[in-house]
């Protein structure tokens, strides 16, 4: 971390601001996190969590992990960090709530400056995060209950396909802060969903809906649509399928006969959300 960003982790024990340190993370009332060898911090105490490995598998992250980097999302990557958020004078702090393996808030860390935040309560997914982005700080933490991060300061939080604490958003974001929340377009894998026979109208009022559900605390005050069709091959139907809700909710055979498909042509459709105080 540099100047003009002082440290915002705060310890999840007592409340007190973390000292980073080369090897270890720790407060004035001698709490310690270690530095894991690949670079993040385990920030989740035990009542935090409901099982011991708690978030997506390693089976799901390094799906994840390939498709990303098979490039089919890449438009998703570059409309985001085209967004006029990021266009502020200066370095921003940016809090990725959810973050998963990293590749969005990574590439993000790549084209701004600033101070770079990921948190995912998959162990596993920061690991991976944090071994490939090295520009940004990454912690194991419960993005459903109080986060380990100091009060207004965060410029931007994003929340793209994660749940959302919309109480601690507030809590964390600068005054004059943003909150971006990306959701599933209306057609978004509308191919896909057909072939395992999921509804082709399930997403369309997803933006609409998070809006809503965010208006307490939040008002909208831009949208952007990202629709595009990108051609997969057989891997990539296997990790796309590994990766999303719809691994859990199709049956088997209807699974094992989509990848089968040596290639299909889907929709990639997503709604991302700017919302301010």
């Amino acid at each position: 971390m540099k100047p003009p960003f002082q440290c915002p982790l705060r310890c999840p024990v007592c409340g007190a601001p973390l000292i980073p340190g080369e090897k270890m993370y720790g407060c004035a009332q001698g709490h310690p996190f270690n530095v894991a060898k690949e670079g993040y911090i385990n920030l989740l105490l035990s009542h935090q969590r409901k099982s011991r490995n708690p978030g997506d598998d390693a089976d799901m992250v390094l799906a994840r992990r390939r498709f990303f980097d098979s490039g089919a999302y890449d438009p998703l990557s570059e409309q985001l960090c085209g967004l006029s958020v990021f266009n502020r004078p200066g370095p921003l702090a940016v809090l990725d709530c959810g973050c998963g393996e990293g590749h969005l808030l990574g590439a993000l860390s790549e084209a701004r400056d600033g101070f770079f935040l990921g948190a995912d309560i998959s162990k596993k997914a920061v690991q991976i995060a944090s071994k490939r982005h090295r520009q940004a700080t990454w912690i194991v933490a419960n993005g459903m209950r109080q986060l380990p991060v100091a009060d207004a300061s965060m410029d931007v939080i994003l929340s793209i396909l994660a749940p959302r604490n919309l109480a601690e958003f507030g809590r964390i974001l600068k005054p004059d802060g943003a909150l971006l929340v990306g959701v599933p377009g209306p057609n978004h894998l509308i191919e896909l969903r057909r072939q395992l026979q999921f509804s082709s109208g399930d997403f369309k009022e997803k933006a609409d809906e998070a809006a809503a559900k965010c208006a307490p605390l939040f008002c909208e005050a831009n949208r952007e649509v990202l629709t595009y069709q990108t051609l997969l091959g057989r891997e990539q139907i296997a990790d796309l399928i590994q990766m999303t809700p719809l691994f859990w909710r199709s049956g088997p055979e209807a699974k094992a006969a989509v990848m089968q498909l040596d290639r299909l042509e889907i929709t990639v459709s997503f709604t991302l959300l700017t919302l301010i105080r």
